[in-house]
């Protein structure tokens, strides 16, 4: 069986603090990239894109990597999905940390 590299491209994200409910609503899920060597950044998806993503990746504690890049930059990061965090009443996904890991 071989295995697809699973990518993903997120976008910049200027809307912080409480104003991510607005995004949210508008079907955009906030997200930080982090790691060894990597300056914290706040971006954003399309939630289904993200999860669509997410799922083909293997899930949040699969610990299976897939590929970052960013609008508007060259390269790509190597990530996982260190932590989602789902809201308990509707199920929706509120937000996603990504940690990068070494190659």
């Amino acid at each position: 069986m071989t295995t697809q590299a699973v990518s993903l491209e997120l976008e910049p994200r200027e809307t912080l603090g409480k104003k991510v409910k607005a995004l949210r609503r508008a079907g955009t899920v906030p997200v930080h990239l982090y790691g060894k060597g990597v300056e914290s950044r706040a971006l954003q998806c399309e939630v289904r894109t993200l999860l669509r993503a997410i799922s083909r990746a293997g899930g949040e504690y699969s610990g299976h990597s897939m590929s970052v890049s960013i609008a508007g930059e060259s390269g790509s990061y190597t990530v996982q999905a260190s932590e989602i965090q789902w809201d308990p009443r509707s199920g929706n996904v509120l937000h996603v940390d990504f940690r990068t890991v070494s190659s």
